[in-house]
C-alpha cells in the first residue's frame, strides 16, 4: 500500500430498511431488517470484511408510527454488544440522546460494550428535542432541558460521563490474596460533578474502559453544536456541502478545533453519504431514477411556476432542465419553491449558504448528470430531506469521488448510509475499496486493535473548560 497519503475513515449505518425514504419498495429490496436481528449484524460482517472502521446504528426515542425513518429502531446499545460478539475488529457507534438520558448510566453501558469488544465503542452523543413524533412526551415528568438550555445540559452530560469514564486507574486489582486486598488502594476517585442538571458523585462502578478516551461522533449545524463539538469531540459527522462548500466547511471545523487548543488533524470531519452503485454510471442513474420515481409529481407544474416562471402546461416534465434552465440566473433560494412544506426544506440537503446555483452545480448535474428532466429535479429536490447526499455512479466514479474530496480536503472519510438492503453495502465494500486500497487512501488490514487509533483520533485529547475542573475534585 502506498504510503505518505491522507487515508479515508469509512463508516457504515445500519437501518431496518436501508436509509432512503423510498428504495424500500424496490423489488430487491429485504426489509425484514424491521424485525428480523440478521439482517443488521449482517450488516455488521459486511464492514468487517471491508476493514471499515465503525457501524453506526442510529437510535430515536420518538413514537412516531408513520415515520419509516423512526419506526422500530433497534437500541443501538443492544444491538453493538451482540453484534461485536460476531466480529473482532470493525467499532460500534452507539447513539444517545444527552437531554433524556443519565451520564451516569451511559458510562456503565459504553464501558461495559468498550471492555466487552476490546476496545471497540464509540458514542455519538445527541441533543435534540425538537425532532416530530413528541419523544417529550415519552418522557413527561423527566426535568427534560428546553431549546435554550439543551446545550448547557449536552455540555454537562458530556464532562461528568467523561470524568466516570476516567474515575477509575487501570491498575487498580492488587488481587493480594495473602494480605486480603483485591482493590488497589488509591486506584478511584469520587467525581462529584455538580451541575444545572446533573448531580454525580462517582466513581463508576465498572471498569474502565479499554480505551482511554472513547471517540464521541458529534453532528450539528447550529453555532452551539460546533462550538461543543470543538470543545468536547473528536468527529464531527457532517452534512455534505458538496465539493466547494465542503471545503470551506471543512477549513472552519479545523480552525474552531485550533481555536479550542486541540489538535486539528486528529479532529475527522465525516459527512454522510448515500451510494448508488453499479457496473457502469448509467445504469446506477437509472436504479436511483427509479428509486426517485417512487415520488409523484402531481405538484410539478405549480411547483414549476413558483420557482422559475415555466408553465408546464406548455412544458413536458421530461424537457432537459439545461435547455430550459439558466443556472447563472437561478436565484439563490430558488428551490425551496419546488416543495410546499417549508420545514421539508430545512430538514433537507444542507446547501452552502442555501444557495441554490451552488447546489445545482455541485450536487445535482453531478448526481444525475447534464440530461436531468424537471421531473428528476423535482424529485430529487422534494426527496433529498436527509443530509446524506447521493452519490450516483459505477465504482470507478465513487472510488474517484471519495479520492477528490480527501485531497481537496473536504472530508477526512464518509459515514455511508446503504439506501436499502442488501445489495448497496456489499456493492461498496467489494467494488468501491478494492479500488480506494488500490490508490493507497485505505486500508488493506486492521492497523490497530482500538476503535480509537484506527481513527486516528487516540492522541486527541478533550479540553475542558476551566468551570469543568472547578467542578470536579478527587476523593
Amino acid at each position: 500500500m502506498a504510503t505518505g497519503r491522507k487515508r479515508l475513515r469509512i463508516g457504515l449505518a445500519a437501518y431496518g430498511t436501508g436509509w432512503d425514504l423510498r428504495a424500500w419498495r424496490l423489488p430487491e429490496a429485504n426489509n425484514q431488517g424491521l424485525i428480523d436481528p440478521s439482517v443488521i449484524t449482517d450488516i455488521a460482517r459486511i464492514a468487517e470484511r471491508g476493514k471499515l472502521d465503525y457501524i453506526f446504528a442510529g437510535s430515536s426515542l420518538a413514537s412516531e408510527p408513520d415515520s419509516l425513518q423512526r419506526i422500530h429502531r433497534w437500541d443501538s446499545s443492544v444491538f453493538a454488544g451482540f453484534a461485536a460478539a460476531l466480529t473482532r475488529h470493525v467499532g460500534f457507534l452507539v447513539s444517545v440522546n444527552s437531554s433524556f438520558e443519565h451520564p451516569f448510566t451511559v458510562a456503565r453501558q459504553i464501558a461495559t460494550l468498550d471492555n466487552f469488544s476490546r476496545g471497540r465503542a464509540a458514542l455519538n452523543i445527541v441533543f435534540g428535542i425538537d425532532r416530530s413524533g413528541g419523544p417529550e412526551l415519552n418522557y413527561e415528568g423527566e426535568n427534560l432541558p428546553t431549546e435554550q438550555t439543551k446545550y448547557t445540559r449536552a455540555h454537562e452530560f458530556t464532562v461528568a460521563l467523561n470524568q466516570l469514564l476516567g474515575s477509575w486507574d487501570r491498575d487498580f486489582i492488587l488481587d493480594d490474596k495473602q494480605n486480603g486486598t483485591l482493590v488497589r488502594p488509591g486506584s478511584w476517585r469520587r467525581i462529584h460533578f455538580r451541575g444545572e442538571f446533573f448531580t454525580v458523585r462517582g466513581p463508576l462502578n465498572a471498569p474502565p474502559p479499554v480505551q482511554p478516551q472513547i471517540p464521541n461522533v458529534h453532528v450539528g449545524t447550529s453555532p452551539a453544536s460546533l462550538a461543543y463539538g470543538a470543545q468536547l469531540a473528536h468527529v464531527r459527522f457532517s452534512p455534505y456541502f458538496g465539493l466547494e462548500g465542503g471545503r470551506l466547511q471543512y477549513r472552519e471545523q479545523k480552525d474552531r478545533v485550533a481555536a479550542a487548543g486541540r489538535d486539528p488533524e486528529a479532529f475527522k470531519i465525516i459527512p454522510g453519504i448515500t451510494p448508488f452503485t453499479a457496473g457502469t454510471r448509467r445504469e446506477a442513474r437509472e436504479k436511483f431514477r427509479e428509486v426517485q420515481a417512487f415520488q409523484v409529481t402531481t405538484q410539478l407544474p405549480a411547483a414549476y411556476s413558483r420557482a422559475f416562471g415555466l408553465d408546464l402546461r406548455e412544458v413536458s416534465e421530461n424537457e432537459k432542465v439545461t435547455a430550459l434552465i439558466d443556472f447563472d440566473r437561478v436565484g439563490p433560494d430558488s428551490l425551496k419553491d419546488l416543495v410546499n412544506d417549508q420545514s421539508t426544506r430545512i430538514a433537507g440537503q444542507h446547501r452552502l449558504k442555501d444557495d441554490d446555483r451552488l447546489w445545482l452545480k455541485d450536487v445535482v448535474i453531478p448526481t444525475l448528470g447534464e440530461d436531468l428532466t424537471l421531473a428528476d429535479l423535482y424529485r430529487f429536490t422534494l426527496n433529498h430531506r436527509y443530509a446524506q447526499g447521493a452519490v450516483v455512479g459505477d465504482a470507478a466514479y465513487l472510488a474517484q469521488w471519495l479520492e477528490t474530496h480527501l485531497e481537496e480536503e473536504a472530508l477526512d472519510g464518509v459515514q455511508v448510509f446503504p439506501p436499502y438492503h442488501r445489495g448497496p453495502a456489499d456493492a461498496f465494500v467489494d467494488q468501491v475499496v478494492p479500488l480506494l486500497q488500490q490508490r493507497g487512501i485505505f486500508r488493506t488490514e486492521y492497523e490497530f486493535d482500538t476503535l480509537a487509533e484506527n481513527l486516528g483520533t487516540a492522541d486527541d485529547a478533550l479540553v475542558p473548560a476551566p468551570s469543568d475542573l472547578a467542578e470536579s475534585d478527587a476523593a
